[in-house]
């Protein structure tokens, strides 16, 4: 129940080198989610190096674990107990990815990262269909991570259960209080806020044009 900081974190970058590309790329969905959450200007960067890290640029993969790393420290050091809503900014994309992971049984069939990539696309949608960021900023996350490789088509991906299933596993999330589910949703490219008036039946009525697409 006590958080006790890191002294010291060592990364060795040369490890991505031994991964399977799948295994890259989910991972890869963790790097570009601080773009997305309040770094416009690494989200550009990440469109125009994702493909050189992805195959393998050491020089691409150090700047992202750079950039990852100092975003993460600046988050956890302004809500070190989380006690705020800055911290749970990391989960963009988490709440609608674990659905999809329960879905599959958390097994292979959907790795993390690829449910956390899928999860911030349908967080834009979401956020564009309410009318809180511009539909073209969400065109563009989805258009990025299909470019990376991943698939965002929950009925590609043979995940698409009904609408109240999807429901059902996100009511099992920790973070559910007094029947409300807060959610990670933005206001843009880099504009990500926490959102706590989410009716859970608007929340149904998308998943079920999500896996209905």
């Amino acid at each position: 129940g006590a958080f006790h900081q890191p002294a010291l974190v060592l990364i060795d970058p040369q490890v991505l080198q031994t991964l399977p590309l799948r295994d890259l790329r989910a991972g890869y969905a963790e790097v570009v989610k601080y773009g997305l959450i309040g770094d416009a200007g690494f989200f550009d960067w990440c469109e125009t190096n994702a493909a050189a890290l992805l195959a393998g640029d050491a020089a691409a993969q150090a700047e992202a674990i750079a950039v990852s790393c100092r975003a993460k420290a600046a988050v956890v050091a302004a809500d070190e107990r989380e006690t705020g809503d800055i911290r749970a900014l990391l989960n963009l994309g988490h709440t609608f990815g674990h659905a999809f992971e329960a879905e599959a049984g958390f097994s292979d069939r959907l790795l993390h990262g690829e449910g956390v990539a899928l999860g911030m696309a349908l967080a834009f949608d979401l956020s564009a269909a309410r009318g809180l960021c511009p539909v073209a900023d969400a065109a563009r996350v989805r258009a990025h991570l299909l470019a990376c490789g991943f698939t965002l088509s929950p009925k590609a991906l043979g995940l698409d259960a009904p609408a109240a299933t999807l429901l059902h596993h996100m009511r099992q999330d920790k973070k559910m209080k007094a029947g409300t589910l807060p959610f990670i949703l933005a206001r843009g490219i880099g504009k990500a806020f926490v959102a706590r008036d989410v009716p859970l039946a608007e929340v149904e009525a998308f998943l079920a044009g999500v896996v209905a697409g």
